[in-house]
């Protein structure tokens, strides 16, 4: 997608979510920062609240904040770190310009103190548990050594009493939100992790819902599905396709001479030589205990799917099957047809099991087409 056919607000923040929520914390920064930018420019130092050189302090601590960290934001090259966002960084940059300008400054302390409050408020609900706690800590130790500095040294209408009570207040009330972010952080991270889990457990109940279990191959239920997806490609392209029923000889003696065990290895190795044989694109789905169904997309031609099948007899007659009877071959009986415009799904695999039944009647091992 081009730069032009962003919308102005996609240009600003991006267009993934997240990037968007980390870009649009720090495009608000960058304008707090703006506007104190503005106070010093058109009131501080014209009214001479501060001295030019002082200003020229702040201007250049407003530097990061005004031109870097939204750009480094925006551009994604911050995903790297574990705050992609720049969070703590840019929270304890603008409190350390607040606790500057509140020890040099007099005009303006009780909203320097709120900006510090806003910026852990909004800033916290990005934050990991460690960084929360990390940032707060950070904050409160500056807090406390403006006071101690207060008692040490002389600052502008600073009086180191009075200033205790608002500065101790503002610690403790920032050692709440503190708190307060730490738990909220851990709730966050709670319910990401339940999200994950919650996708992955999704993930493997579709696995297993969608692929039998014992052979990998796909389950009755999705193989239907995926039947009829290719009946509907196929009625809006007109592109054919095939399908085969095919059921193994004798499998029930299989069983009943052998065991289940055998029997199961039996299935598995069908399933194995059938992916080996058939194409990428064809689909074979377990239709029933020893019954299968295979879909064959963009099949013109009957004798495609008759040399198809033909190929997986082949491999079988050579394919060790058990390690336990090592002599044991297998073989199949199968029913193939092709898809005529605009029969319907039901239609398609009863002329398949015709064919089926007639491959079983005629001696087995054989493949025959449908009619």
């Amino acid at each position: 997608m081009s730069a032009r056919s962003l919308s102005w607000s996609d240009q600003l923040l991006g267009t993934e979510p997240r990037l968007r929520d980390r870009t649009l914390l720090s495009l608000l920064g960058s304008l707090v920062y703006l506007v104190w930018f503005l106070v010093l420019v058109t009131f501080a130092i014209p009214q001479q609240r501060i001295s030019p050189g002082l200003g020229l302090v702040f201007m250049v601590l407003m530097v990061p904040g005004l031109l870097l960290f939204y750009p480094l934001v925006r551009s994604g090259w911050t995903q790297r770190f574990a705050d992609p966002g720049l969070m703590s960084v840019q929270i304890l940059w603008g409190c350390l310009v607040a606790v500057v300008a509140y020890a040099t400054a007099p005009t303006g302390r009780a909203a320097l103190l709120q900006t510090m409050g806003l910026a852990l408020v909004f800033g916290f609900m990005g934050l990991t548990p460690k960084a929360a706690v990390r940032t707060g800590a950070i904050l409160i130790g500056m807090l406390l050594i403006l006071l101690a500095c207060g008692f040490v040294m002389p600052l502008p209408a600073f009086r180191p009493e009075s200033q205790a009570i608002k500065l101790l207040s503002a610690a403790f009330i920032m050692g709440l939100i503190t708190v307060q972010s730490h738990k909220f952080a851990r709730l966050r991270e709670r319910v990401h992790t339940e999200r994950r889990e919650l996708a992955s457990a999704q993930l493997a109940l579709e696995r297993v819902t969608r692929h039998d279990a014992l052979t990998g191959l796909l389950s009755r239920l999705y193989g239907q599905e995926r039947l009829d997806q290719e009946h509907q490609r196929a009625l809006l392209t007109g592109r054919p396709f095939g399908v085969v029923l095919m059921d193994l000889d004798h499998f029930k003696q299989i069983n009943d001479l052998h065991g289940h065990q055998v029997g199961d290895e039996v299935l598995v190795a069908f399933a194995q030589a059938a992916r080996d044989v058939l194409r990428d694109t064809d689909l074979v789905a377990r239709w029933g205990g020893e019954e299968f169904l295979i879909v064959l997309p963009d099949t013109h031609e009957a004798s495609k799917a008759r040399q198809a099948l033909e190929r997986l007899q082949s491999r079988l007659r050579t394919t060790l099957v058990s390690e336990t009877v090592p002599t044991l071959r297998i073989s199949f009986s199968a029913g193939y047809a092709l898809w005529r415009a605009p029969e319907g799904v039901d239609v398609l695999l009863q002329r398949a099991d015709r064919a089926l039944y007639a491959a079983k009647h005629a001696g087995r091992d054989r493949c025959v087409q449908a009619d």
